[in-house]
């Protein structure tokens, strides 16, 4: 008897978290493979806040760069023995690909056309959120996906919000998000736009792609490369950035400079808008076709399994040496027990 709730039947867990765990699931109506979320019974007040503004932002949105929310709800989870309990689960589209940022950070930088493939991709998806209504504030490489055919997917809309603010000012107030991807507004704990937050966070997943590496820590005064920017002395900030690179100076290309720096600008009245992006020179350059992506990325994607498999299996084989040096520890204590014991008889 196998796993399943409702009409999907539970293959195996892709992976878990705070407030739920993650499923591979095949749904019986339509023969499609889908990644099925079951929320804890223990979630505390918060993580089930940010569950039910996931579900309500995802509710109607339908992209092609957006993960697809299939259906939400609570059913029966029936387990191989038989046993049952009630649930509340959502089911999503399967981003078969994994993370942008495993791409990213184990099979190395994205040169910058194949960059600025996947940088469009990003702004489709923001741009049909945005006329949605909704604000993702949390974009990272961790929360774009990719799908099987390696087309990118904006992910994980826990922290979304309206565009037009809680009191339809066009302003949000709270603070949240990815520290190291927060605008600077943001940190100075000053009402701030949706979109220029979300564009502000794109900015530095562009950098990340091309760099492999992020612009600066934090974008505040006290971070020495955002300063630079902040400053209009973007070069020493890019200087500094193209130290013991390969082609030196000419690591980043002048358009994307100008792209990177005008995407990051301290006064966000300042930085330009989707459709201003999207005329930017930087984003008339050359792009690879779909045919090329799917041929470099399924190279990518060989390096990313074996880097992943092979962190499992060091951390699996950490927890084994953990637990016998445990073992080991728990035998010396009971030996030296018995030795004591036998003293203290002949005693």
């Amino acid at each position: 008897m196998s796993k399943r709730i409702g009409r999907f039947n539970l293959i195996r867990t892709l992976g878990s978290g705070m407030s739920c765990k993650v499923k591979l699931a095949l749904d019986t109506k339509t023969g499609k493979k889908v990644a099925l979320k079951i929320l804890k019974d223990n979630m505390g007040q918060r993580d089930r806040e940010l569950v039910e503004t996931e579900v309500a932002a995802m509710k109607n949105l339908k992209h092609p760069n957006v993960i697809e929310q299939v259906e939400c709800g609570q059913e029966m989870y029936i387990k191989a023995d038989g046993r049952q309990r009630k649930v509340f689960y959502i089911v999503l589209e399967l981003a078969a690909g994994g993370e942008l940022f495993d791409f990213v950070a184990n099979s190395g930088r994205f040169k910058e056309n194949v960059a600025r493939y996947y940088f469009k991709q990003i702004l489709d998806g923001l741009d049909y959120c945005h006329s949605n209504g909704v604000t993702h504030r949390d974009l990272k490489p961790e929360n774009l996906f990719l799908d099987g055919n390696y087309t990118l997917k904006l992910g994980d809309f826990g922290f979304a919000g309206p565009v037009e603010g809680r009191d339809d000012s066009g302003y949000l107030r709270t603070i949240l998000g990815t520290k190291n991807y927060m605008a600077p507004e943001i940190h100075l704990k000053q009402p701030y736009q949706g979109r220029t937050v979300d564009l502000f966070a794109a900015a530095i997943i562009l950098f990340i792609m091309v760099a492999q590496h992020p612009p600066f820590t934090s974008a505040t005064p006290n971070d020495p490369f955002y300063r630079c920017l902040a400053a209009n002395r973007a070069d020493i900030f890019w200087k500094n950035h193209c130290q013991n690179k390969e082609n030196g100076d000419a690591f980043f290309s002048e358009e994307f400079k100008q792209i990177i720096q005008g995407m990051l600008q301290l006064d966000p009245s300042h930085r330009p808008s989707i459709p201003d992006i999207r005329e930017h020179p930087w984003m008339k350059g050359p792009m690879p076709t779909k045919e090329q992506i799917l041929q470099e990325f399924s190279k990518r994607d060989l390096i990313v399994k074996k880097t992943i498999e092979d962190e499992r299996e060091q951390k699996l084989a950490e927890k084994m040496k953990r637990v016998e040096n445990q073992r080991k520890t728990m035998r010396g204590v009971g030996q030296s027990g018995s030795e004591e014991t036998k003293f203290d008889e002949s005693g």
